[in-house]
């Protein structure tokens, strides 16, 4: 059947478009929040990609389901359950205008929506015929580099001290180099390789001969009869809620991001997170109702050696599996593939208009033997060279209620589930929650649910989230995560809890200038040092954030922050910090050159009260730098497309700290109170 695109609205002055370095505000507050939780640098890179391809390959909405709408990240849960509600009691969907009938769907939204969907009959498959693929195709490389300015102490080192200390200097430059390329035949065929260097790591020669230290890349096939996908190379696997099998990033990871998570099976990876991902074949076979997914992988991760066999040379223990991806000293060399992973196993799912069931099985196997030392507080952690994760999923959908849920077990006996529930009572009311049960024992290294342990185990919690459209353009949400930990952590000698609060108003009557006002406070206990034990007490933090967007014309646009961040341990007193942004973006008539300036004040008193603020980037890189201290930090991006197959990217970032004389530590330490960075990026289209 003939296939009718329909893009129905033109882009008007208080349209925001997801373009080459705009993204919506609830997926900017969704990223700062990751990067709160965790200390290593993270890769955004398969989000952006989502929304790449959703522009080149938009969703029918009369052909959809919730896990593809869950790719436009900006929607919430309600949004897309009042859709899939609206289309089950009325049926097609004919003009993008009836979308203002569903709850939740106003013409803010409508207008982000319309670069990634389209309505119609059911689409036409592109036939895979080699002179098709040749003649339609399209393929794009990007090219980056970017640096520190400023000299860092591990590129300085004098070559006689480096000889006699083995890890006192970085073997490379301090560059970064990245490329991506990426081939895509409509949604039928795609290809992609990328690599990647750190600053500090070798670029070819005695230490990296092949170049970049990390390369990966991806052949996928998609909707061939019975063949729903084939996956050969990286790619990553999620299931249900990512209790049993939840590789890659998840949006849902995080508590107050999303209650609810719609895995995406089995799809492929151009993420340079170097040791979170998998690396074999993957497919999944859809025969009617029923979804076949099987998958096996093979690659090495980094691990830190404990012992290795004298005659072979290979790791025989490991104390710990690296995250970093980092290779710049000998010393993280030794570590680099230092053990091989294996991973097989599938998942079989049953879904129909209201009701998705699923069973998620795989078995790991490392080459080397996992041992970390043994301290009361992981005793119950995995050890060993062999796993074996099992689980059940369920979703289904009662009038207006939506439900969901997953068990999951470890071959120690482990037992984890989660279950929850979203139900819109009133069309200007979402209710949602989960409550969440990890034993101490469960054992997963995959495990990528929801909570706030680093890992799936030794918590119990739950989370309720709340969304009310008030009068007068004013939208109500927030949301309450209170958990405890039945044994102990890392950093706390006994059971202990915590607890976070988020409510957040959003005003939006007058359609150039959307604002909100944010709160959010949370509380949890640490150890403070006390003799014969550790005493225990607890750590409080407040924070308040005002945004608010200016469209002042067609091509200008401010964007104004300001934050402030008090927190405390025990009795002591508070302390606090503050930052303060003011964010100008401006672009010719057709678009041709942009240009994007942050400018931004903070004080804070510690490294605790520090404050994320995430910055415009170019295509594909991500910037979220933690401000504290005192000082200011500036950015500037240029984009510039003379021409339609050409894109550049020109940002310089910098931050000046007050009273500083050296930033940084270790061999990242700088000399002086200034820190630059510059990041230059190329995109080539054909």
């Amino acid at each position: 059947m003939k296939r009718e695109v329909l893009f129905l609205i033109v882009f008007s002055m208080a349209q925001i478009t997801m373009s080459q370095t705009e993204i919506p505000d609830v997926i900017e507050q969704s990223i700062e929040k990751i990067a709160e939780s965790t200390e290593n640098d993270i890769d955004f890179s398969d989000l952006a990609d989502d929304l790449e391809q959703l522009k080149n390959r938009p969703i029918n909405l009369n052909n959809t389901n919730p896990e593809q709408l869950s790719r436009i990240t900006f929607l919430s849960d309600r949004q897309i359950n009042n859709l899939i509600l609206y289309q089950l009691e009325y049926g097609k969907i004919f003009t993008l205008f009836e979308l203002q009938a569903i709850e939740g769907f106003d013409s803010a939204t409508i207008l982000k929506m319309a670069p990634f969907i389209l309505l119609g009959d059911e689409p036409n498959l592109h036939k895979l015929k080699l002179k098709n693929i040749l003649e339609y195709g399209r393929s794009q490389l990007f090219l980056r580099y970017q640096q520190v300015i400023q000299k860092q102490q591990g590129y300085s080192v004098p070559d006689s001290i480096a000889d006699k200390s083995k890890n006192s200097k970085y073997l490379g430059n301090p560059a970064r180099y990245y490329f991506r390329y990426s081939y895509n035949y409509y949604d039928r065929l795609s290809i992609g390789l990328t690599g990647e260097k750190d600053p500090g790591e070798a670029f070819f020669g005695k230490y990296q001969p092949y170049g970049m230290d990390f390369y990966g890349g991806y052949i996928s096939l998609n909707n061939t009869g019975f063949l729903k996908n084939l996956v050969i190379g990286n790619f990553n696997a999620e299931f249900g809620q990512g209790l049993t099998l939840g590789s890659g990033l998840s949006m849902g990871s995080v508590p107050g991001i999303s209650n609810r998570r719609f895995a995406r099976g089995i799809r492929p990876s151009l993420s340079v997170n170097e040791n979170d991902y998998l690396f074999g074949v993957g497919t999944t076979l859809k025969v009617k109702k029923v979804d076949v997914s099987l998958f096996y992988s093979n690659h090495r991760k980094d691990g830190n050696i404990t012992r290795m066999d004298s005659a072979t040379s290979r790791a025989e223990e490991i104390s710990s599996f690296q995250e970093t991806g980092y290779h710049r000293l000998p010393g993280e060399n030794e570590d680099k593939n230092a053990v091989r992973e294996i991973l097989y196993g599938g998942n079989l799912s049953f879904r129909n208009q209201v009701l998705k069931a699923g069973i998620t099985s795989y078995y790991s196997h490392w080459s080397a033997e996992f041992l970390p030392g043994i301290y009361p507080y992981n005793q119950f952690n995995f050890r060993g060279k062999d796993n074996l994760n099992a689980g059940l999923d369920l979703q289904f959908v009662f009038r207006n209620v939506y439900f969901f849920g997953e068990v999951a077990g470890s071959r120690n006996g482990g037992m984890a589930w989660l279950a929850g529930f979203q139900a819109n009572p009133d069309p200007r009311l979402a209710l949602s929650a989960t409550y969440r049960n990890y034993g101490r024992d469960y054992q997963n290294l995959r495990s990528n649910a929801t909570g706030q342990n680093s890992k799936n185990s030794n918590e119990e919690g739950c989370t309720v989230a709340v969304n009310l459209q008030l009068p007068q353009s004013f939208v109500f949400s927030g949301f309450m995560d209170i958990c405890r930990f039945p044994w102990l952590k890392y950093d706390i000698n006994s059971p202990s809890w915590a607890c976070e609060y988020q409510l957040q108003l959003n005003y939006s009557k007058i359609r150039s200038v959307p604002m909100y006002v944010r709160f959010r406070y949370s509380k949890g206990m640490t150890d403070l040092p006390g003799e014969p034990l550790p005493l225990m007490s607890a750590k409080k933090k407040y924070s308040a954030r005002y945004q608010a967007e200016w469209q002042i014309s067609a091509y200008l646009k401010l964007k104004s922050r300001f934050e402030m961040v008090a927190d405390a341990k025990g009795n002591s007193p508070y302390r606090y910090g503050y930052l303060i942004s003011q964010q100008l973006a401006v672009h010719s008539q057709k678009k041709l050159v942009g240009f994007n300036i942050l400018y931004a004040l903070f004080d804070t008193e510690s490294y605790d009260e520090r404050v994320y603020m995430y910055e415009n980037d170019v295509l594909y890189g991500y910037s979220v730098p933690a401000l504290y201290g005192q000082g200011i930090r500036f950015a500037a991006l240029i984009t510039f497309s003379p021409v339609r197959w050409l894109d550049f990217w020109l940002k310089y970032a910098q931050t000046w700290y007050y009273g500083q004389n050296r930033i940084g530590s270790d061999l990242n330490t700088v000399e002086g109170n200034t820190l630059s960075e510059a990041k230059i990026q190329v995109r080539v289209r054909f």
